[in-house]
């Protein structure tokens, strides 16, 4: 009877085997936040037992310790390039991300200056990459079936079509990428839709639509900039000739870090698929247990209230009079537990306060999964964003950059969140205020706990979209019926303003004509009459 078993599970073993497939994961060492979200969709295709390799070149070297994954055995890491790190030394990328990004304002020169800088560092490192002679042709005798990328950058595209893999998804981190939409032929709709970049919502006034056309505009702009500089530093390497438009109109599918039922309604194409919350364990698939340390501390008051603004902010470097508008309101909640996320270990600066729990690290999605977290004070990214919302979480959204103000009155329209502007934090009444609201009024618990329901609720779930589409594309590769001619088009033809002009045209002269006709007509008339006249 043993003997039979065994028999059984060696063959469906077989079975399981002969339906993986092999996986190549391009996943730049750039950010947290990108190097998550493709190691969670790594995680996923591992645990439907998928062969899954992961290229990790170091975008940055503040971020060369990221992975993404627990799951992914093969990575493959490759070092940053020296020119690539000079040139963030002279710019000072990084320290502008952690200490200026607080009072820093859409300075233009200076936004124009980094995107600059960021296309060179790319060209850098997408030449180094491609220099690596010996993991690529190792890599290339791999054969995969399928390779992921997200369009930040574009060399994972060319390096899969010089690899001979021929299924591609782009898979970005954020909530769409407009040079995607722009070449995939997708709608804009920039009139309703907000820029990935801006701060208005889906109601607009003129002004504010001139604004968020020109906010979706500048993002393509500097994509394509960046992309090009990309390819014309491999152009000597690369064996093949695809422009970046051929190479990114060809995935298969285009995932995006987004959920139809969190994010604002808007036209899309097959091609684009939502995926947002893949990465979150919802209540629904167990609530997970703190360990001891977390337990007890949320045990000591009735309210708790996490504090974080991320991985690339940090609380530690904030403007003094900030960080003392925090402390204000810490001493001025003795009720409250803070756990404040806060970067400098064995910092003193709040060892006066009983309510403050100073780290460098918290268990983020599990203290948000716990019913005794009272309140989030965050940041307003992504992650952070689609994490809370998840958990039903209510929410103080202090947003920073990029992003982040989108994702602010993204969630503070479903009811659960209020949104402060940065500028307030030297101002602790504000900040106490915006805590008091959200703590003494249970309607942003109730709509934040009924986001959550909508999201766990939903018919398919982010992690089975990811898999059924991976499985599509690796059985049936690129489908030309998903293409959109729309991506052919020009924009008067794209939005018909050239059907425009032909109508306006028709009724100008249909209205010329008219005027003629009733002038001639007068004119005979007045003829007509004159004589009669003159007769008499």
């Amino acid at each position: 009877m043993n003997f039979q078993y065994y028999i059984i599970f060696i063959l469906f073993s077989i079975i399981d085997y002969s339906n993986s497939y092999k996986v190549l994961v391009f996943n730049p060492a750039f950010g947290a936040s990108h190097s998550n979200f493709l190691g969670k969709i790594s995680d996923i295709l591992i645990d439907a037992g998928h062969d899954v390799t992961m290229l990790i070149p170091i975008a940055m070297q503040g971020k060369k310790h990221l992975v993404g994954s627990k799951k992914v055995k093969n990575i493959i890491r490759i070092d940053q390039d020296p020119r690539s790190i000079e040139l963030y030394k002279q710019t000072g990328a990084e320290d502008v991300l952690r200490k200026k990004i607080w009072k820093v304002e859409s300075d233009i020169a200076l936004f124009f200056k980094m995107a600059g800088n960021f296309s060179k560092t790319c060209g850098y490192q997408c030449q180094h990459v491609f220099q690596q002679t010996e993991i690529l042709e190792k890599l290339k005798n791999e054969h995969f079936e399928l390779g992921i990328t997200e369009s930040l950058f574009i060399c994972g595209y060319p390096l899969f079509d010089h690899l001979g893999v021929k299924t591609i998804i782009n898979a970005d981190s954020v909530l769409f990428m407009d040079i995607v939409k722009c070449t995939l032929g997708e709608p804009s709709s920039s009139t309703f839709y907000p820029a990935l970049i801006s701060p208005m919502t889906d109601k607009m006034t003129l002004v504010e639509r001139i604004k968020n056309a020109i906010q979706m505009l500048i993002p393509v702009y500097f994509s394509k900039m960046r992309f090009e500089e990309e390819l014309s530093m491999i152009e000597p390497y690369y064996n093949g000739s695809k422009t970046w438009e051929e190479l990114l109109e060809n995935v298969a599918f285009n995932m995006v870090n987004s959920n139809r039922y969190l994010d604002y309604a808007s036209p899309t194409l097959p091609k684009t698929v939502f995926i947002g919350g893949m990465q979150v364990k919802t209540k629904k698939q167990g609530t997970p247990k703190l360990n001891k340390e977390w337990d007890d501390l949320l045990n000591i008051r009735k309210e708790n209230v996490l504090v974080s603004f991320g991985s690339n902010a940090f609380s530690s470097e904030m403007p003094d009079e900030f960080k003392k508008s925090f402390l204000d309101v810490f001493a001025s909640m003795p009720e409250i537990t803070f756990i404040w996320k806060y970067e400098q270990e064995n910092s003193t600066i709040a060892m006066h306060l009983s309510n403050v729990k100073m780290t460098t690290w918290m268990p983020q999605s599990d203290l948000l999964a716990d019913n005794r977290l009272s309140l989030f004070v965050t940041h307003g990214g992504l992650g952070s964003s689609i994490e809370l919302a998840y958990q039903g979480t209510p929410a103080v959204v202090i947003p920073l950059m990029a992003d982040q103000p989108r994702n602010a009155h993204m969630l503070t329209r479903h009811g659960g969140a209020i949104q402060l502007d940065k500028t307030n934090l030297d101002n602790p009444q504000m900040i106490r205020d915006a805590i008091k609201t959200i703590l003494d009024n249970d309607s942003y618990t109730e709509n934040a706990r009924k986001l959550a329901q909508i999201l766990e609720d939903q018919p398919y779930t982010p992690a089975e979209v990811v898999l059924k589409h991976c499985d599509f594309a690796v059985k049936f590769g690129v489908l030309d019926t998903l293409q959109s001619e729309g991506r052919k088009l020009n924009v008067f033809q794209f939005y018909s303003y050239d059907i425009l002009v032909v109508v306006c045209f028709l009724i100008i002269t249909v209205v010329v004509f008219i005027v003629l006709y009733v002038f001639q007509c007068i004119k005979i008339c007045s003829t007509i009459f004159s004589k009669k006249v003159k007769n008499e």
